[in-house]
């Protein structure tokens, strides 16, 4: 089942969907670009042993991190 793993915060757009790994597992990953002009702002590739069972699962722990990156940054739109 495709979940929907795109999601807006404070000016961003975080992509979260996850990398299906051979086992059947999903492994998480983000992409955060501004909303505005689309510019890469980071990736984030999270260790290979982190993997989850279900694709929501992973795209949670993608958007959870993302938002809390953002927040705690000073980065600025």
């Amino acid at each position: 089942m495709q979940h929907d793993a795109a999601f807006s915060h404070r000016g961003y757009l975080l992509n979260c969907a996850p990398a299906r790994a051979g086992d059947g597992s999903y492994q998480p990953y983000v992409v955060i670009s501004r909303s505005s002009d689309g510019e890469l702002v980071a990736n984030r590739f999270f260790p290979s042993d982190l993997r989850f069972r279900e694709e929501e699962e992973a795209i949670a722990h993608a958007r959870d991190w993302a938002v809390r990156w953002i927040d705690a940054s000073n980065v600025t739109v």
